[in-house]
């Protein structure tokens, strides 16, 4: 798996920059979803990037680019997925992949 920062044991930081990709939006989500989203954000909120990465992270899909940046898929639940881009450090969110339409 490819290594996303070099700042390994630095705190995992999620955030949103870019509306999120038509179809895969907050509207998308199942009341479920969103307590599974919750829920993930209340396990990352004090984990590194490496912990982050070590239980969440999933294989990428070279051919899934946003803006010219590698996209990473995290798992939520065994279904449930979100993918997001590095900009300096900071983990953007662009989907919110709840059924995992976008495969990886």
């Amino acid at each position: 798996m490819a290594i996303l920062t070099k700042e390994r044991d630095v705190p995992f930081e999620l955030c949103f920059k870019y509306p999120l990709q038509k179809g895969f939006t907050f509207q998308e989500l199942s009341k479920q979803n969103i307590k599974e989203f919750q829920n993930f954000l209340n396990k990352v909120c004090r984990m590194s990037v490496a912990q982050v990465d070590a239980s969440f992270a999933r294989k990428p899909d070279k051919n899934d680019i946003f803006n010219g940046m590698q996209v990473y898929h995290y798992a939520i639940t065994q279904k449930f997925r979100i993918h997001v881009i590095n900009e300096s450090g900071y983990y953007k969110i662009i989907r919110l992949d709840p059924n995992h339409d976008v495969h990886d």
